[in-house]
């Protein structure tokens, strides 16, 4: 098999890897599980702070290993760490032991957030067709949905019946998934500059890194709307678990609840791109922004209808994850993605560090509609800012990559 065809293959396997990744059994219902074990919704925000802690101290590092030892190796180990967290998410009783599962959990996911979307794009460029890489991403995140769908649908139905259930088979799940990313082949990328201690690797990459988005404030200011956008929406998914059991949804009915929440999310993402090419990025950015605020006001003042605003929601984080994905990639040159790209994770984990538990805080003392209100309150001028940062910084970055040079000149407009 030539490297061609290796890296077609790649795409396949990235669809049955990614659907794996994403057939979280748990994801629906690891709240009403940490409630179950006895933790406050305080204590479930502070395991879930350690979690995106965890994201904050390791995410670089773990970008820059994918960029130097393998997107594949780093795939690989986050997947052998996901396995331990699984096991250590059945055996614990206290906050202490979920906190080293959801640290190892999030460890797991920074050695493949920024390198599992790395593989793709890198080997869609090697084929000469980056080109393809917004619809098939997109079809990704159709699968992805699907699967988180799936997942939760089942995670719920045998949460009724047991907890232990749910955790065992997301174990299970795990191990499958690790043996998929066997399979992939690490694309071919050229490195600027050889090094050969690995300190002054890992320091070189980190530097040349930031320069990268020095120059490119427009992908700095899109990774920084896309965690807050992303913040926001798993902090709603997951709280609304909470809610929904508040105001008496059994566990399977708060699991069809976020299955319809998956499959809208799925859709959006794979018809993504013929929105983005009608509204372009600004008008895209903007109607995202609005349906978040229509969601979080909708939770807020309207109990009644309080599903219905809940899945509004799914569309936004379909919109953004297939849209932001592709602007960013385009913007930056291969032999750095995974480090960026791992910088956009460790953004939205420093959100999260925040927002999570002082929404938790909120809802455990105001109640959870009152701290919906807060939430979206306080997004809109956060919103308002990072647009008027996107706007202004439109025609500087053409202008520095004119005058630097060197650095992947890619799609850069900002319509």
């Amino acid at each position: 098999m030539n490297i061609k065809e290796k890296l077609k293959r790649n795409i396949s396997i990235s669809y049955v890897y990614n659907f794996l990744l994403q057939l979280n059994i748990t994801s629906a219902i690891w709240v009403l599980y940490l409630s179950f074990k006895g933790m406050s919704l305080v204590e479930i925000g502070l395991i879930e702070s350690v979690y995106h802690i965890t994201g904050v101290l390791f995410e670089l590092p773990t970008g820059v290993i994918a960029d130097l030892y393998g997107k594949k190796f780093s795939v690989i180990l986050g997947r052998i760490v996901g396995i331990v967290s699984c096991i250590l998410m059945i055996i614990s009783n206290g906050f202490w032991g979920f906190s080293i599962a959801f640290a190892l959990s999030a460890a797991g996911a920074n050695l493949n957030s920024g390198a599992g979307e790395a593989l793709v794009y890198d080997s869609l460029k090697e084929l000469g067709e980056e080109d393809k890489y917004k619809k098939i991403w997109g079809d990704l995140a159709f699968i992805m949905s699907l699967a988180q769908g799936l997942a939760v649908l089942l995670g719920g139905i045998l949460a009724d019946v047991n907890f232990l259930y749910a955790y065992i088979l997301g174990a299970v799940i795990q191990i499958i998934a690790l043996i998929a990313a066997y399979n992939f082949n690490e694309p071919p990328i050229q490195k600027e500059d050889k090094v050969k201690e690995t300190g002054n690797l890992i320091l070189n990459q980190l530097v040349t890194s930031v320069k990268v988005l020095r120059i490119r404030k427009v992908v700095l200011y899109l990774i920084l709307f896309s965690a807050l956008v992303s913040s926001l929406q798993t902090t709603v998914f997951y709280y609304s678990q909470q809610y929904f059991s508040d105001i008496s949804y059994s566990k399977t009915m708060i699991a069809i609840i976020c299955a319809a929440s998956s499959l809208i999310d799925a859709i959006s993402s794979k018809y993504a791109y013929k929105l983005e090419a009608s509204l372009k990025l600004k008008g895209t950015l903007i109607t995202v922004s609005l349906i978040n605020i229509l969601s979080l006001m909708g939770l807020a003042f309207v109990k009644e209808l309080s599903v219905a605003f809940f899945l509004l929601s799914s569309v936004s984080a379909g919109l953004s994850f297939t849209i932001f994905s592709d602007y960013i990639n385009s913007r930056v040159p291969s032999e750095y993605r995974a480090t960026i790209l791992s910088f956009d994770s460790l953004c939205f984990s420093a959100f999260m560090i925040s927002v999570f538990p002082l929404f938790g805080a909120l809802a455990e003392k105001v109640g959870f509609s009152i701290a919906f209100g807060i939430i979206a309150v306080v997004y809109i001028p956060v919103m308002l800012f990072l647009l008027i940062k996107l706007s202004k910084h439109k025609n500087v970055e053409q202008k520095n990559i004119e005058k630097i040079g060197g650095i992947n000149n890619d799609r850069i407009s900002f319509e």
